[in-house]
């Protein structure tokens, strides 16, 4: 499945399976979503950072990315390259 648009994509379900597969807690608010369709990339921005933010990678096949804030240590963003392979990965889609 090709991710066209944003309508495609359950984030609750997204968010639940990312959780499982990984055992990462993340945020039920999300402020700022962003789909880039014709490079796969899907960016969830849950909180601002204070200052600076800090990206490591999430334990998944696709290039999943999740952002802290360096300081408090809160998740503030996650990014997923080919999000369509995280999708099968995750066996949503």
């Amino acid at each position: 499945m090709v991710v066209e648009s944003l309508l495609q994509i359950d984030l609750r379900v997204l968010i639940d399976s990312l959780e499982r597969k990984t055992g990462v807690k993340l945020p039920r608010k999300v402020i700022e979503v962003y789909l880039d369709d014709e490079r796969d990339l899907l960016f969830i921005r849950f909180k601002e950072p204070k200052k600076v933010e800090v990206g490591e990678p999430l334990s998944t096949e696709a290039v999943a990315t999740l952002f802290t804030d360096e300081d408090t240590k809160e998740v503030t963003a996650l990014e997923i390259i080919e999000v369509s392979e995280l999708l099968k990965e995750l066996k949503i889609y």
